[in-house]
Order: C-alpha cells, then structure tokens, then sequence
C-alpha cells in the first residue's frame, strides 16, 4: 500500500478560519493612523514611499530582491513567550528571535528591524530573481511558506511584501515609534530560500523543534510540562512525548499564536 502523503503544514496554517479571525488588517483609508508612513519594497528597484504610491500585484513584480517574516507582537501568546518578552520589540528580539535566528543556517542571515510595533525578519538575495511568465506565483507561494519557519502573521505579502525603511517613524499605532536596524543582515541564495521552504513544508518537526527548543528532544515536554516527560522529534511531521502521546507538527507553531492558546490539542 503507498504511503499517505501528508498534508502540508504551510497550507494548514494559511487556510486556517482561526487564524484569519485572529489577524486583522488596517482598512486602506486615508484617515487611518499611518496611511502614508514610508515602506521600502522588497521587489523590483526597492521603492521608497506610501505603501499606496509603489505597492504592485504579483503579477507585476518583475524582480524579487528579498523575502520578509513579519513578526506582529499583537498575535502571539504570552503563556507561551512571557508577557514581558511581548512588552517590546527589543524585548523579544532579545529573549526569543535572537536565539530562534542562532539556531538556523538560514534564517541567522536575516537582517532584522524593529518596526516599533513588532519585527521584520529580512532575508536579502545577494542575486536578485527575475519573474517571467508563471515565476510570480511560484515564488509567492514559497514567499508565503517560508514566512511559516516562525510565527509570521499570515496575512502579509508574498514576494510583493513592503517592509519599512530605517529611520523612519511608524504612525500606524500609538505611541509612534521609529524604525531601527537590530541585527544586521547577510545576503542569502536563491538555494538556501528553497531550502527554507522545503524544510518547512516537507519536515516541520524537526526544523520547529530545534527553532522553538534547540533540540531534537527536549525535557520536560513544552506541550504537557508533566514530571519526567520529554518531547522529541518521531518523523518529519510528527513529535512524540510518553506522557501526552503524539503531537503534530502543527501545534509547536500554533502553540506560539494568541489565538489558539488553550484550544484542544494545542496547550
């Protein structure tokens, strides 16, 4: 019997109802707070201005110079994270995404800003990708993937995204904040994107343990927290502890979102 192909997490975790109930997006109006902050482009000639002068569909972006995690402290879960690591963008570089970017080959070139309200995780291409004929979509999708190696709000761009520039104030909520460089970025390949995203996709477990945990197993279990318990790795897609049983891939990433905090199955 061939074996059950399993589901992709990436899909899971953008078409879940929750998930779209618990982000929410500014209206496009021009009376809303920040409306016409700075935003720099991460794609063709990485246009400066108002988000409403130099954002583009997917189809017309032409070429792809970086890829964006938007890290939103509005979503996460503080059970999980600690209130005071989400009382500051600075905060919780410090205490989580500074360690999470340590521990990946990949994701330890990303440059980082603090936006005033949250994070921009920057991956860089040292050599831009030009889009031609079905690219875009293509590569929106392993966009809108590898946003998934940590808690990205699922609801930003794909290879159209916009982060905002250095230097500049954000408006969008208050207090106003500016933006600032955290840690300084290296470029990145096409090739090591591409292994982002398979990784994400095709062996979850694995890559979210050693992110979230630093370990394939770790004690006690971070799910159930019983006496004696352990958690580790039993495939690419799942994870096994011997007091709570077996655990998805899934809920090491949903664990981390406000959302799901206390929901079956994910603790």
């Amino acid at each position: 019997m061939p074996k059950k192909k399993q589901p992709s997490v990436v899909k899971e975790i953008l078409s879940a109802p929750a998930l779209e109930n618990a982000v929410q997006t500014v209206p496009a109006e021009t009376n809303a707070a920040g409306w016409d902050d700075s935003r720099e482009a991460l794609f063709d000639s990485q246009a400066v201005g108002p988000a409403y002068e130099i954002a583009r569909p997917v189809e017309q972006v032409a070429c792809i110079r970086g890829f964006m995690i938007d890290l939103d402290l509005n979503i996460l879960n503080p059970d999980v994270l600690g209130a005071k690591a989400l009382t500051s963008s600075q905060a919780f570089y410090d205490q989580h995404v500074k360690v999470w970017l340590d521990r990946d080959p990949v994701l330890t070139k990303g440059e980082v800003r603090d936006t005033g309200h949250g994070l921009h995780i920057l991956l860089w291409l040292g050599q831009p990708i030009i889009c031609s004929g079905d690219d875009n979509r293509h590569w929106d999708n392993i966009a809108r993937g590898i946003r998934n190696a940590l808690p990205g709000d699922p609801k930003v761009n794909g290879i159209n995204a916009m982060t905002r520039p250095v230097g500049t104030t954000n408006n969008k909520e208050s207090p106003a904040a500016p933006v600032r460089c955290l840690r300084e970025g290296q470029p990145v390949t096409r090739e090591e994107i591409l292994d982002l995203n398979r990784r994400v996709s095709e062996e979850p477990a694995p890559l979210w343990m050693r992110l979230f945990n630093g370990a394939d197993r770790v004690t006690p279990c971070p799910v159930c927290k019983r006496e004696g318990s352990s958690l580790g790795v039993a495939g690419k897609w799942q994870c096994r502890c011997y007091k709570c049983g077996q655990v998805h891939a899934s809920v090491l990433i949903f664990r981390v979102f406000r959302y799901f905090s206390g929901r079956a199955g994910v603790v």
